[in-house]
């Protein structure tokens, strides 16, 4: 991994993480990738994860506290993929209840954000995610999940397992037009738990041979983590044609 070239410059908090990791066919999964970008895989699959979280504490390096009703929450779905070596996430969809946010990131990164109708609630008995798309010229897309138990124990972030290859990623990678972008982002290591969980989807995975996924997935849990935001990074021209999942029209 290469050292971000400049220090970060946004802060962001991600609270009540939860990532459900699924093994899926590279072949189903390239041609919503862009060509510059090679599919990681771990054991000969590749991977999908559904991620939702709250993002509080947004600010900017220096600012004492953070921006005023910024705190949004957001469910992306992302894979894992290279570029010349370097390791990070391919965004597929991210949605999120915050117009600004979807708006902003999508105009100045190109950023597939989508606005959706999303609502955590916090019980005694676990954690309730539920996020409907709401984005007029994306696809329609539900997904629920209820967080019922947590382990007390902290999982082993065993050098070259697979945990660890699916979460300590520290960049992003996406085209903007033809331009080929990094977003780099620096954060502690993975403090993650299992989890177990209940959920259902519709649209949200359908690219996989017209169908959702059904099968368990992998689930862990982060309570909290603080993360830094740096410079998009350019890193040449493309000549590139994808399926982008969130497009207008896209079927």
């Amino acid at each position: 991994m290469r050292d971000p070239k400049w220090p970060w410059v946004a802060r962001q908090q991600w609270e009540n993480l939860l990532f459900l990791h699924w093994p899926v066919q590279v072949e189903e999964l390239r041609p919503y990738v862009p060509s510059p970008f090679n599919i990681e895989t771990y054991n000969g699959r590749a991977w999908i994860s559904i991620v939702p979280f709250r993002a509080s504490w947004n600010g900017f390096r220096g600012m004492p506290g953070k921006l005023p009703f910024s705190d949004f929450l957001e469910i992306n779905v992302r894979t894992y993929v290279n570029f010349y070596g370097e390791p990070g996430v391919y965004f597929l969809s991210l949605d999120t209840d915050s117009r600004l946010a979807a708006a902003g990131a999508r105009s100045a990164f190109s950023l597939p954000y989508l606005k959706a109708e999303i609502t955590l609630e916090e019980t005694g008995d676990g954690l309730f995610y539920e996020s409907r798309r709401t984005e007029k010229a994306a696809r329609d897309a539900y997904f629920s999940v209820y967080i019922k138990h947590i382990a007390s124990q902290e999982i082993d972030m065993e050098k070259g397992s697979l945990t660890e290859w699916l979460t300590e990623r520290y960049c992003l990678w996406t085209l903007k037009g033809d331009k080929i972008l990094k977003g780099p982002i620096s954060h502690s290591p993975w403090r993650l738990k299992k989890a177990e969980a209940e959920w259902s989807m519709n649209g949200m995975t359908s690219f996989q041979s017209g169908r959702d996924i059904s099968d368990k997935p992998i689930i862990q849990y982060c309570k909290e983590k603080m993360v830094g935001f740096h410079p998009f990074e350019k890193y040449g021209i493309a000549d590139v044609s994808f399926n982008e999942l969130w497009h207008p029209g896209s079927e």
